[in-house]
This record gives structure tokens, C-alpha cells and sequence, in this order.
């Protein structure tokens, strides 16, 4: 797995070359990343470049869930995805409860 920084470079490299576009550019990203966590908005084209390598079986799609962030990932790096998800979870939960006062709250 790359860094996000590391795919970035190498999808760029590629696209200045004329090897790919700035859609697959994305899915591509995400394949050497393995897992991408969204916690922000995605830009519609990025979405849809996305969703469409979901429909066609070239990554897979977590949707979020509470505090459980929306995943893209590999298709064969679910697991990793499910658990990178769930310790973003309980960084949100723990900041929450800092911002709370966490000696009131138990998880």
C-alpha cells in the first residue's frame, strides 16, 4: 500500500503521460492506497468516477454509518477498510468526549 502523497504522484505521472484519465486517475489512487477514508465532501466527477469502478467490481464501497466514516477500498482489502473505519470511529467518539469532559461519559 502507498501513501496518500506516493499515489498521487504516480497517477499523476501516468496522466501527464497520456496513460489514464483524470477519472480512472482516482479509482487508481484508491487501488494503490487500498483503503480511502471520505471525510469530506468528494467534488461530483470524483464521486461518480468512483461509484461507477464500485458498480463494475474494480473497488468496493463502505457507506458511513454514524460516526463510522464512508470508505472506498481495494476489493480485496475489506477487512482493512472495516477496521480503519471503525478506529476512525473511536478517534470521533474520543474527541467528542474530550470536548464533553470525558470523566462524565463512559463508553
Amino acid at each position: 500500500m502507498h501513501s496518500y502523497q506516493d499515489a498521487l504522484d504516480i497517477a499523476t505521472n501516468k496522466m501527464q503521460t497520456g496513460e489514464m484519465t483524470a477519472d480512472q486517475a482516482n479509482v487508481y489512487i484508491v487501488q494503490l492506497m487500498g483503503v480511502r477514508v471520505i471525510s469530506n465532501k468528494l467534488p461530483a466527477s470524483v464521486r461518480k468516477a468512483l461509484n461507477a469502478a464500485v458498480k463494475i467490481g474494480e473497488l468496493g464501497h463502505i457507506k458511513k454509518e454514524g460516526l463510522k466514516p464512508e470508505v472506498y477500498h481495494h476489493k480485496n482489502a475489506r477487512g482493512n477498510a472495516l477496521a480503519i473505519r471503525e478506529r476512525e470511529m473511536r478517534n470521533a467518539m474520543q474527541a467528542v468526549g474530550n470536548v464533553c469532559g470525558s470523566q462524565n461519559i463512559k463508553w
